[in-house]
């Protein structure tokens, strides 16, 4: 069970209907994503093109670039706990890109860190309230 976080080019209006959006902007090429990316986090393995790995301070995010050679997104999944918010800024910051947190549907702004922490933090309260009836 993972936190998901879509790192976008653009902010996209994910309640419009379907004929009134515009083409996703792409991010770039990959090579050049992961380029970037592990220049500025040395510790996130990108053997697997497709699927980065960072190990974190009691954490772990996969970045799912996907197979294509142009990438319209990165599906981050984050597990564990910890502070990942940093993380997940400097990847917009290095991809000058967006970050939209999938489980409350709003962009992630870094001035107003509270959110996004709050929905960091009740996603750990699910996940271990689950966690804990399973192994019943």
């Amino acid at each position: 069970m993972s936190w998901d976080v879509l790192i976008m080019k653009e902010k996209y209006d994910f309640d419009a209907p379907g004929e009134n959006q515009p083409d996703i902007a792409p991010l770039g090429k990959r090579d050049g994503i992961i380029a970037k990316l592990t220049q500025c986090i040395p510790n996130l393995d990108y053997r697997d093109e497709a699927w980065g790995i960072l190990n974190g301070e009691g954490y772990s995010i996969e970045f799912n670039t996907g197979d294509e050679e142009i990438v319209d997104s990165i599906m981050l999944h984050i597990r564990g706990g910890g502070t990942v918010l940093d993380t997940i800024q400097l990847v917009c910051e290095t991809l000058d890109a967006y970050a939209f947190d999938t489980s409350d549907c709003v962009y992630i702004d870094f001035k107003q860190s509270d959110q996004a922490q709050e929905s960091w933090e009740r996603f750990q309260k699910y996940r271990d309230k689950v966690l804990n009836k399973a192994k019943c």
